[in-house]
């Protein structure tokens, strides 16, 4: 077992996070040193060790989700990292079975062959047990097939962190109001070859290298944006589940979802900005869920996506 990074990446500062971005989780401080915390669900009290349903597919993967995705395709180069800075919100759902989220992909490999390293925040009562966003980290080396599930509830995902945990619950943005953020960074370690995640600055866990084949080199893509799931059978076309704020991108900054510091690095230390004519974006239903790609005040590139779903 790593017990933490051989070495951090280039611009990833180690930082404690304010209590009051992370709501409750915090009200209790941090598991002494040496423990991890365990997530327990919400209505029966019990520590989450199942194995999950595999919701939570790459945008490739349209069967009953909906994406607002933008894409970044290496071509012929391998990515060793890639960041997103994550605006919170806490979308409604049609149906306790649909699901929200916004994450980062990483991943290579491509048909019964992808292998992905996910994460970012999620709403999900039937997985959660409430409707509040929470941090989740994913991973399959199968296209979903056999392998993989959310957080801890398989073997796969490593926490170390005593401080931060896969499903804790996250304080989301007002509308107008005070935008709460969520950081990420993913980044393979040069000396063991695994995936570490930072969240706000820390250090969380990592997927280890070996339970990949694809990947194991780094990742050919990476994808940042949202996406829904629709339990009723339309395909996503005809639901009010919203993604994101629930509000399209033309809504702008303090309504419409956004994410921003887009970086990926080829060497792990250089961090390099996305650029737009670089990107393929992926939003097969526009009028529900969209996205719009726009110059901040700070010059980088944000993404705006989201939407309210559709009748």
């Amino acid at each position: 077992m790593q017990i933490e990074p051989s070495s951090y990446p280039f611009g990833v500062k180690v930082k404690n996070v304010p209590k009051d971005k992370l709501g409750f989780w915090y009200k209790s401080g941090k598991c002494p040193k040496g423990s991890i915390p365990i997530i327990r669900h919400i209505n029966t009290g019990l520590p989450i060790i199942r194995k999950n349903i595999t919701f939570g597919l790459p945008a490739s993967y349209n069967t009953g989700h909906q994406y607002a995705v933008i894409e970044y395709d290496a071509q012929s180069q391998t990515i060793q990292g890639a960041q997103a800075t994550i605006d919170i919100w806490d979308p409604s759902l049609a149906n306790p079975r649909d699901f929200s989220l916004s994450q980062i992909w990483y991943s290579a490999g491509s048909g019964s062959d992808l292998n992905t390293a996910e994460a970012g925040w999620q709403v999900f009562p039937a997985r959660t047990g409430d409707s509040q966003p929470r941090l989740f980290v994913y991973w399959t080396a199968d296209a979903y097939s056999s392998t993989g599930c959310y957080d801890l509830t398989c073997p796969g995902f490593v926490q170390t962190s005593n401080q931060h945990t896969p499903g804790m619950a996250l304080t989301p943005s007002t509308y107008n109001g005070q935008q709460n953020e969520l950081g990420l960074v993913i980044n393979r370690d040069i000396k063991t070859g695994n995936f570490w995640l930072y969240v706000d600055g820390t250090a969380m866990g990592y997927w280890p290298n070996a339970i990949y084949n694809t990947l194991q080199g780094g990742a050919d893509i990476v994808e940042w944006g949202g996406e829904i799931v629709d339990s009723s059978g339309s395909g996503g076309f005809h639901t009010l589940t919203q993604m994101g704020s629930g509000y399209l991108p033309s809504a702008g900054y303090g309504q419409s979802s956004y994410i921003r510091n887009l970086l990926y690095t080829e060497n792990t230390q250089n961090w390099v900005a996305v650029t737009a004519d670089a990107l393929n974006g992926i939003a097969p239903a526009p009028n529900c869920y969209s996205y719009a790609l726009k110059t901040g005040q700070d010059g980088a590139l944000w993404l705006f996506y989201g939407g309210p779903g559709c009748n």
